[in-house]
């Protein structure tokens, strides 16, 4: 394969645990701390949490290599069992010995219970790891925590240590858990990997494979952040793939797009999921918000048909005159014109028309002149799509005529053709609202209309921002607390963050002065949690966002 290309001793991104690759990240050294401190002399239950392929296995493999030599470990890595089941294992690991016809509940407790005390009269620690332990049942967990109730008075008999993913910590949640959970006496949720730390992890892994140049130029470790989140797993599979696929092109340095190609088919699967993922649910609030626009968008144009005694203006729609001829008042005001210009048009702003674009005449059969009409954009939806801009041409000053019954009012007709995003059957009950209020509210002769109001109107509600999905571009944009200003310093209140659980779903939560907040919660007084990020916290103060990192305390 690649080994002897880039002159390695061995593959340096295997996915199996392998003790020599045994990276100790800053994080990883402060979860084996705290597991450490959990299981010293008290005893009792220790968590330790984190996503998959953070690195928990490697951590607990690494406290039994440093377990004291009067201590006996058992392991348990297939936790899907009954509560007979987990006590047989428990046995089996511990070496006690039972008859397989009589492995009654009772039988096996009391086995148990025997070879804790003789362990402690011989001055030896039980030890009892729990791998995956999410999957373990209510009635399991709670069979555990009836074994550790064998206690002197200073310590526990037996020491259990539960590992697993975030699910776990929701499962202690559990009313009929509280028990258990209070027992937890060292508790810690081990995040991914921070950049510089995946560069140095990446480093370290071709160290031990006797590699003595880099492999990866600082784009493609960027690039191996940012898919693989810093999750030492998902790293191995981007960074073997990614020399697999430079070999094959003969490349001696990994560049960016070769990883994005490795990641394609190393993660490709996974990769297009999240993709899609995100991109459905950024479509879902687009089209929500953008239905939401064109709503209110129609309903400011209805609104607007509705006569009032103002007589100042008019509005028309494109190329549509005004007939009525009878004169009798002469008024000098500002003509408006509401045009829908495609983006696609070559019309710019403040430039003069020409007669193939607009033709507008007043009520005299009068024609405006074209270099007195001048456009001015109202809104502009900030998209990357193609979208329509509403203009208004204005004419300054030019003279309109009254009459004695009131100005013709324009037949406006207005058709919905299409909205990118928007269904057919929604855009057809638009249409029929519509057809329905023209018909329904003709203006009487007795008085006139200044649709000007309207148009401004629908401007304003137009030109509101979309909702976006909220993504990691944007995380890097906010500012974090310490840059933002004293006044919203000194106004917020002590935070203590003593949990930060991150999860891909969204699903995540932080424990913060005592309780468990998520995404949307209040922790104080217009303190919100905006997000939860894997190595920070977004939050908001009275609309002004800024970022935390994980684990601080203010």
């Amino acid at each position: 394969m690649y080994r002897n290309f880039f002159s390695l001793s061995e593959l340096p991104f295997s996915i199996s645990p392998d003790p020599k690759y045994l990276f100790m990240s800053d994080r990883h050294r402060e979860a084996l701390a705290h597991l450490t401190y959990g299981l010293g002399e008290v005893g009792g239950f220790a968590l330790l949490t984190g996503e998959v392929g953070t690195g928990k296995t490697t951590i607990s493999r690494c406290l039994m290599e440093q377990l004291p030599d009067n201590t006996q470990a058992a392991f348990i890595l297939n936790p899907t069992l009954s509560s007979k089941e987990l006590l047989a294992t428990l046995c089996d690991e511990l070496k006690i010995r039972y008859r397989k016809t009589d492995a009654s509940l009772k039988n096996l407790t009391d086995k148990i219970s025997e070879k804790l005390l003789k362990n402690h009269e011989n001055d030896i620690n039980t030890l009892l790891i729990i791998d995956e332990a999410q999957h373990l049942q209510p009635e399991v967990l709670e069979q555990l925590r009836l074994l550790t109730n064998l206690e002197t008075n200073t310590k526990k008999l037996l020491q259990v240590i539960l590992i697993g993913q975030p699910e776990l910590q929701q499962l202690l949640q559990r009313r009929d858990l509280r028990q258990l959970a209070q027992r937890i006496t060292a508790r810690y949720h081990l995040m991914p990997l921070t950049k510089q730390e995946l560069s140095q992890y990446i480093q370290h892994r071709l160290t031990v494979a006797d590699c003595a140049r880099p492999l990866f130029d600082k784009a493609a470790l960027a690039k191996i952040h940012q898919l693989s989140q810093g999750i030492p797993r998902l790293t191995n599979l981007l960074c073997h793939s990614a020399l697999m696929l430079a070999y094959n092109q003969n490349d001696s340095l990994v560049n960016k797009k070769t990883v994005i190609l490795a990641a394609d088919r190393a993660l490709g699967d996974d990769l297009t999921r999240q993709q899609e993922r995100v991109n459905y649910n950024g479509a879902l609030i687009f089209t929500t918000a953008l239905s939401v626009a064109a709503f209110f968008a129609l309903a400011g144009f209805w609104w607007g048909q509705t006569p009032t005694p103002i007589n100042e203006s008019m509005v028309i729609n494109q190329q549509e005159q005004v007939t009525n001829t009878e004169v009798k008042v002469v008024l000098d005001k500002e003509v408006i014109i509401p045009v829908g210009v495609s983006t696609e048009n070559t019309v710019q702003a403040t430039s003069t028309l020409d007669e193939e674009i607009v033709t507008a005449k007043a009520v005299d059969n009068t024609e405006i002149k074209n270099k007195e009409l001048k456009v001015i954009p109202v809104t502009k939806t900030v998209n990357e799509r193609k979208t329509d801009e509403m203009l208004i041409i204005s004419a300054n000053k030019q003279r309109l005529i009254k009459d004695n019954q009131g100005i013709a009012n324009a037949d406006l007709n207005y058709q919905v053709t299409k909205v990118e995003g928007v269904s057919n059957d929604l855009l057809a009950r638009f249409q029929a609202a519509i057809d329905e209020t023209e018909t329904n509210s003709k203006p009487k002769n007795n008085y006139q209309y200044d649709l000007s109001n309207t148009a401004e109107q629908s401007s304003n509600e137009l030109s509101e921002p979309n909702t976006l999905a909220f993504d990691m571009n944007e995380a890097t944009s906010i500012k974090p607390l310490s840059q933002m200003s004293r006044q919203i310093q000194n106004a917020l209140p002590s935070m203590q963050f003593e949990q930060h659980i991150y999860a891909s779903d969204g699903e995540g939560w932080i424990k913060v002065n005592g309780r468990d907040r998520y995404e949307g919660d209040a922790i104080g007084d217009n303190l919100i949690v905006e997000k939860i990020l894997p190595q920070q916290v977004i939050l908001s103060y009275r609309g002004e966002k800024f970022s935390l990192p994980a684990l601080t305390n203010w």
